[in-house]
């Protein structure tokens, strides 16, 4: 019977330097990228309120009990006094003198979809883990999270911005978010740093009436 499992010798080409594709290409197996950059660039024309625009789509389905991650990994080692910053991922929207989003824009989304099935676990849309082995040090300043403003308008933000908004909540007693003028017993407070300043954010041991 023919062989009809394909072979052929690998090697290296000096001249091999980069590869143009355009349009789909379907891989099975796996696909190691040992040196240079890989540059994905697209553009879309789409005037659909509906469907969303997803050049690059990663898909995975979970089917083994016990099993865990599934997630897509960027991983940067650094072993070196970098310079001014350094990162693992970035998201970053930039809008045009005429562009703008109708709804709601953003850098990095991050969404959940709970079902009938999430009767146990912890669940949280954003997952923040530092890791602190022994002899780590804090630097200057470390923190859950780092927020700034920057900008030749920082004053506009200044007047007309919010730290945060939560949408889609309705107060209520024993809900997430309650109204009130009596405050409860103080039961501690969270370390925060505003403008380059610490300050304790008081924290209740009953929700306000």
């Amino acid at each position: 019977m023919a062989n009809s499992i394909a072979t052929g010798v690998a090697y290296a080409d000096p001249e091999f330097q980069s590869v143009d594709v355009t349009g789909a290409v379907g891989l099975a197996g796996a696909v190691n990228i040992t040196s240079g950059d890989v540059n994905i660039t697209t553009s879309s024309s789409s005037t659909s309120g509906s469907t969303s625009v997803e050049p690059l789509l990663v898909s995975t389905t979970m089917t083994g009990a016990g099993g865990v991650g599934g997630r897509a990994k960027f991983l940067t080692t650094i072993n070196a006094a970098l310079g001014g910053w350094s990162n693992a991922v970035k998201g970053e929207v930039v809008y045009g003198a005429s562009g703008r989003t109708t709804g709601l824009g953003s850098a990095v989304l991050a969404e959940m979809t709970l079902s009938a099935g999430t009767t146990s676990g912890t669940y949280g849309v954003a997952e923040l883990e530092l890791n602190m082995p022994s002899g780590a040090k804090t630097g200057t300043i470390t923190s859950f999270i780092h927020a700034s403003v920057q900008g030749a308008d920082v004053a506009t933000f200044d007047t007309n911005g919010v730290f945060f908004n939560l949408a889609g909540v309705t107060a209520g007693a024993g809900k997430i978010w309650k109204t009130g003028t009596t405050l409860g017993t103080a039961a501690g407070g969270l370390r925060v740093r505003i403008a380059g300043t610490n300050y304790w954010m008081p924290v209740y041991a009953a929700e306000p009436t």
